[in-house]
């Protein structure tokens, strides 16, 4: 999908569309391929709550769609899995169709008990996933640099795209990458947004790796690759993002090596985004990487608290200016930032959830209201790791030896470490309370249960010991 195209230049120009070679049938087919591989990706329970109640109904030229049973459910899938099913559909199709969401039942919602009819519309916007890999924007802001909150996790990147944005055409390659979710994509189209300001004359094109891949195939099926050409090396400003997805595309990693080389040469500006690091891209030919080397790179990380408090507050004042008096109170926009962890995306989708769960039906957004609606995402992460390697981080963090972690010293500065180190016991293995108990100096079963419960009770109270738990939670398992 090409997401964004000024001046005269087609966002589509000289691009074929895309051919209909599968039937409903045959989809289905696909995607019953598909769906042990997502189970495997995701684990036996998100993919039963989300993956398996989906429904193929229809497919075109340039997508497939899958009916959810509910508003929420295609929410939830927009925000947590819309990658995931976008990514292993790709994988499949060889069209590259993008996946649409809808719900199965929409006129179900108007006599539905539980929404409001004065909820009605913007319920029917959580349920179509209208972008392939990014969320419902219930607010409808464009991505800007303005809404694009910044911290430690992003601050070099956002500095790199804001320089381009103001001083276009200097002959820069650039290279953003981090995890799903972290705002790559919002960067891309922010440049996009401040390039019609500051440069309308300059000619700027936006699009997935995915549609380069689709559009580049067609035109060499066609046996007519200079529109293509032309359309893509006449840009000033050429942005791609995911460009994971060519690699491994001999042909069009070719092309696009030469239209990178073409575009940089004649002092033109590419901008490149990857979910991972340019040494992590399997199938990158060496020439490929030698170039993407030599270019700017910066790498956006997860959002610390500080950063996530801030996408929440920005998230919740975006829903507001929808309908207004959604209002979070200080200690939820705290809870929500401490507990949800991951990328920013998460944390826009658990400003949603509450919205769903408030909002739409007149409710308060109360702390109690916060906690139901949000209770499916205190769930700890499926991952097991050795207990040596948790007790060696919580010391560590703590500054404190091993011998003292699992002493019998029962001073303060001691025992709390201890009990974080206990409950991520809990949390990160399959190991029993009496097997915990044993590895921490022979402890009974009951302290560790009494461990455990306290450091979930902290947590709940004191938003700052949230922070510290997640930071030790993300040590561990890094």
């Amino acid at each position: 999908m090409v997401y964004g195209v000024h001046t005269s230049v087609s966002a589509t120009s000289g691009f074929a569309n895309l051919p209909s070679d599968l039937e409903l049938s045959s989809a289905r087919g696909l995607w019953a391929t598909a769906l042990p591989r997502l189970r495997g990706e995701l684990g036996p329970d998100a993919f039963r709550a989300w993956i398996e109640p989906l429904r193929l109904i229809a497919i075109d030229t340039a997508s497939v769609t899958f009916a959810a049973p509910n508003c929420y459910a295609v929410a939830r899938l927009t925000t947590d899995y819309l990658h995931r099913l976008q990514a292993r559909w790709s994988s499949l199709d060889p069209a590259g169709r993008r996946v649409r969401l809808v719900v199965a039942d929409a006129e179900a919602l108007a006599s539905d008990d539980v929404m409001a009819d004065e909820g009605l519309e913007l319920a029917q916007e959580l349920a179509v996933a209208e972008a392939a890999q990014e969320p419902v924007e219930l607010s409808g802001s464009a991505k800007t640099f303005s809404n694009y909150e910044v911290g430690e996790a992003n601050r070099v990147a956002v500095a790199i795209a804001r320089g381009l944005a103001e001083v276009p055409g200097t002959g820069d390659l650039v290279f953003f990458h981090g995890l799903h979710g972290v705002g790559k994509t919002h960067l891309l189209e922010a440049i996009t947004a401040r390039l019609r300001e500051t440069a309308p004359k300059k000619r700027v094109l936006l699009l997935t790796a995915q549609r380069f891949l689709n559009e580049f195939q067609s035109a060499l099926r066609d046996r007519d690759t200079g529109p293509f050409k032309a359309a893509l090396r006449g840009a000033d400003v050429l942005l791609i993002d995911d460009l994971q997805l060519i690699c491994g595309k001999s042909a069009t990693q070719d092309e696009f090596f030469q239209t990178l080389d073409d575009l940089i040469s004649r002092g033109r500006t590419v901008v490149c985004t990857a979910d991972v690091a340019i040494d992590g891209l399997q199938g990158l030919n060496s020439r490929m990487r030698c170039v993407l080397q030599g270019g700017f790179i910066a790498k956006i990380n997860e959002p610390d608290f500080e950063l996530r408090r801030a996408i929440a507050k920005r998230k919740t004042s975006e829903l507001n200016a929808r309908r207004g008096g959604f209002v979070l109170p200080d200690e939820g926009i705290d809870l929500i930032a401490a507990r949800i962890t991951g990328t920013g995306r998460a944390v826009e989708g658990a400003i949603k959830q509450v919205f769903a769960a408030s909002a739409l039906i007149g409710r308060e957004a109360s702390m109690e209201v916060i906690v139901e609606a949000l209770s499916g995402n205190w769930s700890p992460p499926e991952k097991s790791v050795p207990v040596e390697t948790i007790k060696r981080r919580v010391a560590a963090f703590y500054d404190m030896t091993l011998e003292d972690l699992v002493s019998q010293r029962r001073h303060r500065a001691v025992a709390r470490p201890r009990q974080v180190a206990m409950y991520f016991c809990k949390r990160l293995t399959r190991r029993s309370f009496p097997d915990i108990g044993q590895r921490f100096g022979g402890r009974d079963h009951t302290t560790v249960m009494h461990a455990v419960k306290r450091i979930e009770e902290l947590a709940a109270q004191d938003v700052t010991f949230a922070a510290e738990l997640q930071e030790i939670g993300r040590k561990i398992t890094e």
